[in-house]
């Protein structure tokens, strides 16, 4: 399947109804009947074998030989393309990794981020590890052995890449090329073991806002408000940058986050209109945020697209970029040296778990777990005041 017979290039005159016999510049009809140059039509033909089985003929048009040959090379190359689509037990993972970004990942839902991402880890560890595998080569014990290396050198992507595995047989599954998807019985790769959550509290929040407010080249970059934004909500960095002014109701002091500021390959920065959690998010903001952004509102013109804060030509702001001003901030003064913007969303899961509690916390941050919340966004409560003299008489 997928390939094709010898082409044979034929002239032809009335639009293709009545064939030429000649050779060179000279053509005439079977009558003798002389036809000139600028009336042929060039018909190449050969005959296909589709993804079906069945052969069937295929032909191209054009005013050249040359041209009606091209045509159907590349009406060809389209036709094999939708050929090797079809899996079976030897087609080479490779393949079926193709396949499976191709209709599955570039053509989903998903956010843009974990189209990536998968792009990414199937393209770098998956293809180059296993790819040359057929389909009925893939055994648990092959991929176990592959997946567990993986783990030794990168565990975080180790597991990402077991997912696309999962992902990619499922489809060979589905396909009827294999019976059981034996990445799905391969063991699971252990999350990677997790620092301590590191959170601000209150005083060095206050602290830290200060030494932004006194740094001018900070407060050129925006990197206060920013601060503040992120601290009054719990947002996400590009979350922070894709808020518009249309989302924000200064007079019943609610913020709407309604989309985050992604780079997609081959498309460049754009605004997603959704959030990670892909559903809006309002939040009642204190006081000091709201004084930043009513302030904000008299002071930055909304540009074209409405952004609270813009770049310097009005356009979107990346995450990287405010990053790489922050660890300029940082340089200045090693004083903060390990907190990153991200830093600030775990400082507000740790207040409002601590002064309400861990549902409260993970409905500010938009997680669907609160074990999320408590696991990855709250840090450790601190030691309670010596009480063991009292409570030593219970052992009495």
């Amino acid at each position: 399947m997928g390939t094709h017979g010898k082409i044979t290039v034929t002239p032809y005159a009335d639009g293709g109804k009545t064939r030429l016999y000649g050779e060179g510049k000279t053509w005439r009809t079977a009558e003798g009947v002389q036809v000139p140059m600028k009336q042929i039509t060039w018909i190449a033909r050969c005959r296909f074998r589709d993804n079906d089985g069945r052969t069937r003929p295929v032909e191209a048009w054009d005013s050249t030989s040359t041209g009606a040959n091209q045509s159907l090379q590349t009406a060809l190359a389209a036709r094999k393309r939708t050929a090797s689509d079809t899996i079976t037990a030897d087609t080479r993972l490779e393949v079926l990794a193709d396949y499976w970004l191709r209709t599955k990942v570039d053509a989903s839902g998903r956010a843009v981020g974990t189209r990536q991402t998968y792009r990414y880890i199937t393209e770098q560890y998956v293809i180059p590890g296993v790819g040359g595998l057929r389909l009925r080569e893939c055994a648990v014990s092959r991929l176990e052995a592959w997946v567990a290396g993986e783990v030794a050198k990168h565990p975080a992507n180790a597991r990402i890449a077991l997912t696309c595995l999962k992902g990619m047989l499922d489809v060979a599954v589905r396909e009827d090329a294999i019976s059981v998807n034996p990445a799905r019985s391969v063991s699971p790769v252990p999350a990677t073991v997790s620092k301590d959550v590191r959170a601000l509290d209150v005083a060095g929040v206050v602290e830290l806002r200060r030494t932004l407010a006194d740094d001018a080249n900070a407060v050129a970059r925006d990197l206060p408000d920013l601060v503040d934004i992120m601290l009054a909500t719990g947002c996400r960095i590009g979350e922070a940058l894709a808020l518009r002014w249309s989302d924000v109701d200064l007079g019943e002091h609610i913020v709407y986050l309604t989309g985050t500021v992604v780079r997609e390959n081959g498309v460049g920065l754009f605004r997603q209109d959704t959030t990670k959690g892909r559903k809006p998010r309002g939040y009642l903001v204190p006081k000091f945020a709201m004084a930043m952004l009513e302030r904000r509102a008299r002071q930055v013109p909304p540009g074209p697209l409405d952004l609270v804060f813009p770049s310097a030509r009005e356009g979107l702001r990346e995450g990287s970029t405010v990053e790489k001003q922050w660890r300029k901030f940082r340089e200045q003064h090693p004083q903060w040296s390990w907190i990153t913007p991200h830093t600030f969303r775990k400082s507000v899961g740790t207040a409002v778990g601590r002064g309400a509690d861990i549902a409260a916390a993970a409905k500010q941050l938009g997680h669907t777990s609160s074990a999320i919340t408590e696991k990855y966004y709250v840090a450790r409560p601190d030691v309670g005041p010596d009480q063991r003299e009292i409570l030593e008489q219970f052992g009495a």
